[in-house]
């Protein structure tokens, strides 16, 4: 097992700034950061909450959640500075709202994708850049490696099981090359043990499974109580316009779906597609929910040389999908098309496709449809 950080900072010297979560990752990120030598400072960035702040915006530095305060003990442990930096309203613009945005439109986005994209790694280094630090750190499971033959940095799977590249598609080339993830060699059951060695509470701190901004993971609640506006009932159709029955809202559901139906049949039904604009959702056999390709937009790159199409990839279309063999073409309308080597279950507008090569990391976009 190796505690000192996959990648150094290619023999530079520097500040390293670690994003710190209050969870048992990034402790062990700066952890292992201060054990390499390096001048460390931790900071916690407030999310979540400005709503339910009762006596006005917060100050510059003020602690508003457990999390900061976790991440505040670790650092004092540590013997390094800590500092809260509130990006409430920047969040809700950036991700919340799109994300409510999307759901009405009968889309399922992955909001941790946009926040990653427009939060972690865009936000995140002007606080890097005005606290007067060279390098971000974080406690992601990935790897970056620099190539001397290509110029250019790369993105890789992390070492273990555990693996967040996925997320991390958007990353630039200069965001890469100012980039540390301290913990990408290490299994979770290391990162645990050597948080509990040094000591540190949030040790046996379990992982956030749900999206951190809604409450009891209820999307539907969530999302009218952002809006004011109450599910409206529809029609559950099959593909070709029969009524089914009456759904209670387009947002209860995303395709591939089964459970809350409710539909009696002669076999299994599942969502197949979202009608948004005749606020219908459309249900149909197992066998429907497979297609061969699909389009995607907001197409992101690793590499800033121009994309060569068509090329070929593996490609993810969830978070935890396996891999498809695919190939990538280029459209007149500026989106790709991704044709699968073989049928895919339940790909989902909203979601995102991410192309890998072998280990590394190629870019990804969102999807707009099947074919």
């Amino acid at each position: 097992m190796n505690d000192r950080p996959v990648r150094m900072i290619s023999g530079r010297a520097g500040k390293v700034l670690v994003a710190m979560s209050g969870g048992v990752d990034s402790a062990v990120a700066a952890l292992l950061l201060v054990r390499a030598g390096y001048t460390v400072a931790g900071f916690t960035v407030e999310l979540i909450g400005n709503e339910e702040f009762e006596d006005g915006r917060p100050e510059s530095g003020e602690m508003r959640s457990e999390n900061a305060r976790d991440a505040k003990r670790i650092c004092d442990m540590l013997g390094i500075p800590h500092f809260i930096v509130h990006m409430e309203e920047r969040f809700r613009e950036e991700v919340i709202e799109p994300f409510v945005r999307a759901y009405l439109s009968g889309k399922t986005p992955n909001p941790c994708v946009s926040c990653n994209n427009k939060i972690k790694f865009s936000a995140f280094f002007e606080v890097v850049d005005e606290l007067g630090y060279d390098f971000l750190a974080t406690g992601h499971y990935a790897r970056i490696e620099y190539s001397e033959e290509e110029k250019e940095y790369f993105l890789l799977r992390a070492a273990t099981d555990k693996d967040q590249s996925y997320v991390l598609y958007g990353m630039s080339q200069r965001e890469l090359a100012r980039t540390v993830f301290p913990i990408s060699a290490l299994s979770k059951s290391d990162i645990r043990r050597l948080a509990a060695e040094a000591g540190f509470p949030v040790s046996e701190k379990p992982d956030s499974q749900d999206i951190c901004f809604i409450p009891r993971n209820d999307y539907a609640r969530f999302i009218v109580s952002m809006t004011g506006i109450a599910a409206e009932e529809g029609d559950f159709v099959d593909r070709d316009g029969r009524v089914l029955g009456r759904h209670k809202g387009i947002f209860h559901y995303t395709v591939g779906q089964r459970k809350g139906v409710g539909i009696a049949a002669d076999k299994p039904l599942f969502v197949t597609a979202i009608d948004a604009g005749n606020n219908r959702v459309v249900l149909g056999g197992a066998d429907e929910l497979f297609a061969q390709g699909l389009i995607a937009d907001h197409l992101r790159f690793i590499s800033d040389r121009p994309v060569s199409y068509p090329f070929f990839a593996d490609a993810r279309i969830r978070y935890a999908a396996p891999a498809v063999s695919a190939t990538v073409f280029e459209r007149d309308d500026g989106a790709v098309g991704v044709r699968f080597d073989e049928a895919v279950r339940a790909i989902t507008p909203g979601q995102t496709v991410v192309f890998y090569s072998g280990e590394k990391v190629l870019g990804g976009g969102e999807i707009v449809r099947a074919l």
